[in-house]
């Protein structure tokens, strides 16, 4: 089985790109450096050395090599001048461009102009920038109820609230509820009722499952009060008007008791439960990869050297430096030589299509990140 891969013939990353790129083929001065195509006989015939051009064969191609080369203003501009030919992966290149510099701005008025072009949905802002560059957020504490809703998680879920400050978002994770008894339910309707009364803020993960797990105790034969009452306040507290006053018709014809009253709230909001870590041992590097930054090329050679299927996870790799790419080159080759499987994934579009260019597709399988 033959594999090719480019190797750097020249250490020069290419020139900067000027202000104004003509529509003519660029000149030899313009050309990225020549690289070398080498392929690697896994039989006892050792490697053969061809010699090939490395130069970008489309816009695209040369937004990823000048994004590398730590060219990300050319980089930018060349991509928005190439948005109206309709290529996605332009789009998708300069979305995740605009989260590595964390210009939500920006970002979302990219995202208008895709949604009209292309008539659906765009991808949904989420920053790639380092945490130190990130905007500053408003404080949150987080809570996390166990699998039994009883006395005691409520206790927690008091004691969690009234440590925190006045100010701050209280984030609740109901995701692990699997039971709730009675006392707990009654118990907790009373705490989310007081943090409403004054006025705190909330963000919710998991709030559907606990939802079905009261809907389903409701439609019990001998259902319980606090069961429906805990449901009303989380319907009040989500602010679900129309589903509270049909729930509190059913419970005043279930009880012959009035039930409580709708009462106009800033309505928590609802967040994704933070996603599980992958059940793979994949090494996750982050940052930048560059030849003064080599420790993540270090770390791929001695994960390899344990694991016969090599993943890493670049989803918290925001760019992989021109100069380090023959190197990276180097370790998979060597991963490829001891009869070792490749995976690289969750690497944003402005990486993928690098890693397209230099022929790291051909090495390993490439799973980048998906938009949402």
């Amino acid at each position: 089985m033959a594999l090719p891969f480019f190797g750097k013939k020249k250490d020069k990353a290419p020139p900067p790109k000027p202000a104004a790129r003509p529509a003519a083929t660029p000149s030899p001065a313009e050309t990225p450096p020549t690289e070398t195509l080498l392929t690697m006989e896994m039989g006892g015939t050792g490697i053969v050395v061809e010699e090939t051009s490395g130069a970008p064969e489309s816009p695209v191609d040369e937004a990823a090599i000048l994004y590398a080369s730590g060219q990300a203003d050319a980089a930018e501009q060349l991509l928005r001048g190439v948005l109206t030919q309709g290529d996605r992966r332009a789009w998708h290149m300069l979305f995740d461009l605009f989260r590595v510099r964390n210009q939500e701005k920006e970002f979302e008025q990219l995202a208008l102009d895709y949604a009209v072009r292309f008539e659906t949905s765009p991808p949904v802002w989420q920053s790639l920038a380092p945490a130190a560059a990130a905007k500053p957020q408003a404080q949150t504490e987080s809570l996390e109820l166990p699998g039994l809703l009883d006395k005691n998680a409520a206790a927690t879920l008091r004691d969690g609230i009234g440590a925190m400050p006045k100010a701050a978002v209280v984030r609740v994770n109901f995701s692990h509820i699997e039971m709730i008894d009675e006392g707990g339910a009654e118990a907790c309707t009373e705490i989310l009722a007081a943090a409403r009364k004054a006025k705190r803020k909330f963000q919710v993960s998991g709030v559907d499952r606990l939802i079905a797990l009261l809907q389903d105790l409701t439609r019990a034969t001998h259902s319980r009060a606090g069961h429906w009452l805990l449901l009303l306040e989380l319907y009040q507290t989500l602010g679900q008007q129309d589903a509270f006053e049909d729930l509190a018709v059913d419970y005043a014809v279930r009880f012959e008791v009035s039930p409580p009253s709708w009462a106009a709230v800033q309505a928590a909001e609802v967040v994704q439960t933070a996603p599980v870590a992958p059940a793979d041992d994949a090494l996750r590097l982050s940052g930048e990869i560059t030849p003064a930054n080599d420790s993540a090329l270090q770390q791929v050679g001695g994960y390899a050297a344990t694991h016969t299927e090599v993943i890493v996870d670049l989803s918290e790799v925001t760019r992989v430096d021109y100069g380090s790419v023959s190197q990276f080159i180097s370790v998979l080759m060597q991963c490829l030589g001891s009869g070792k499987s490749i995976t690289l994934r969750g690497h944003n579009a402005l990486i993928h299509e690098l890693f397209r260019v230099m022929g790291i597709d051909q090495l390993a399988q490439l799973i980048p990140h998906q938009p949402r």
